[in-house]
């Protein structure tokens, strides 16, 4: 009996230091962490924010970066959104013509997403492919204009909570 009391009180710490400690916080870009502040972004991707064309949306910033890449693939912009607690999503917009490899690539690391396909009755199909990965909430898009938009925010929900 105490022994059994003993190894559930054993799993409850382990499922509480699970859940409650802080996770990988690295955001999609290898160096960088949600919640940086934009002077230490652009130390890390080597760019100057301050040449970047800047968008305000509610209570964040947008700064929209030309001419980066994710490894070998050229990125068409990059948008860095900044709240009050620092970077909080990044969204690439890439050639379509590369869209295979980096879905290819996505469910290598992540496994098979969940995807889905709007049709609406005037435009062309929008595809939408989501992983969650427990820290990052990643979204790829084929926007109907044929742009393959890809999107990392931190993730709101851990799955091992449902």
């Amino acid at each position: 009996m105490v022994r059994r009391s003993l190894r559930r009180l054993l799993h409850l710490l382990i499922a509480t230091v699970v859940l409650w400690s802080p996770g990988q916080t690295m955001a999609c870009i290898p160096g960088l962490q949600w919640g940086m502040d934009s002077s230490t972004v652009e130390q890390r991707l080597e760019i100057s924010l301050g040449t970047a064309r800047s968008l305000e949306v509610d209570s964040s910033a947008i700064y929209r970066v030309s001419n980066q890449h994710i490894g070998e693939l050229p990125v068409e912009q990059l948008d860095l959104r900044f709240g009050n607690q620092g970077l909080e999503q990044l969204v690439y917009s890439l050639p379509s013509d590369d869209m295979t490899e980096v879905l290819a690539g996505l469910r290598t690391r992540y496994g098979s997403p969940v995807s889905t396909t709007i049709n609406d009755t005037d435009q062309i199909p929008q595809q939408i492919w989501i992983w969650n990965t427990e820290e990052d909430c990643i979204t790829a898009v084929r926007a109907e204009d044929q742009r393959f938009l890809l999107s990392y925010r931190p993730s709101r929900l851990r799955p091992s909570q449902l």
